[in-house]
């Protein structure tokens, strides 16, 4: 698999359709990756894939990122079906176009929930939760795909991976603030989740203004709640489930426990799936005189 995407991003590379690939690379030890960007067809051979590669490349194609105005006209980039549903979202919003990327997608059987949990293999204990039931193993929307692409039906609902979000939702209301009170007495807001974040695209976040402040920057628990909350909301219609936000808190947080339950109530209310059309905007973004009104009764 690999090696026909070495070769096709070779070919690419040498006939200028492409300024720079995106990808990854072997990491400072045997249980890591990192990103690469590969410029030269000299370079093509540092490219890799395996389950070990679960950084969210769509990242620097976000811009707020630097990446994309360094005079890339065309970029290609490794797609995992859920890096893939990230940029197809970042299209739908108007962050990105179409015809700026272009698209290697890779089929995927789940990556480590994190760099620790490698053990040579890929197993029940140390595959990332998202993957439990994900339907975009084989990629869609991709430019280039190494084999044969199996048509999946994709139009049924989420179905929540994480355990500790149906465990959350079982419990009542106060006992819920209990369990966010205890995770956010941890947070001494790094905002790690937000730089590792695809859908995090403001030039200016909300919580670095000042004048006014709109968040009370203190790392106290007034601060975290109304920071946390706040950028919930903002990715309401638009988190595309990479789980990244989780996985680079320092502190191990579940920041995405609220992004999947937010999933949830979009899809009930107006049928949405982030990251799976170009075209269709996310809801609390458009107007439609069919939207149901149950959210504001």
């Amino acid at each position: 698999m690999i090696e026909e995407i070495r070769n096709h991003a070779r070919n690419l590379l040498e006939n200028k359709e492409l300024d720079v690939i995106i990808g990854y690379g072997e990491g400072s030890d045997p249980t890591r990756t990192t990103p690469v960007f590969i410029r030269k067809p000299e370079e093509v051979d540092r490219l890799i894939f395996d389950p070990r590669c679960i950084n969210s490349l769509p990242i620097y194609l976000n811009k707020r990122k630097a990446y994309p105005k360094k005079g890339w006209k065309r970029t290609g980039i490794i797609g995992k079906g859920c890096d893939i549903r990230a940029i197809t979202q970042l299209i739908a919003e108007n962050q990105l176009s179409r015809d700026e990327v272009y698209i290697f997608g890779v089929p995927c059987q789940g990556v480590v929930s994190h760099f620790s949990k490698w053990d040579g293999g890929l197993n029940d204990d140390n595959r990332a939760t998202k993957c439990a039931k994900c339907d975009v193993q084989v990629p869609y929307e991709c430019d280039f795909f190494p084999g044969e692409q199996q048509k999946i039906d994709r139009s049924g609902p989420y179905e929540v991976s994480a355990p500790q979000v149906l465990n959350l939702l079982n419990l009542k209301t106060d006992k819920r603030f209990d369990f966010w009170q205890q995770e956010f007495d941890r947070c001494f807001k790094c905002y790690a989740c937000r730089e590792v974040c695809p859908h995090c695209s403001c030039n200016i976040c909300i919580t670095d203004r000042t004048t006014p402040t709109w968040i009370d920057q203190a790392p106290h628990l007034k601060g975290v709640f109304g920071w946390h909350i706040t950028r919930a909301l903002h990715l309401v219609g638009r988190c595309t489930g990479c789980g990244e936000c989780t996985r680079a808190c320092p502190v191990d947080i579940q920041v995405d426990l609220f992004n999947q339950r937010m999933k949830d109530i979009v899809q009930n209310s107006f049928g949405y799936k982030s990251g799976y059309s170009e075209t269709e905007k996310p809801p609390l973004i458009t107007y439609m005189t069919e939207d149901k009104e149950n959210f504001i009764k």
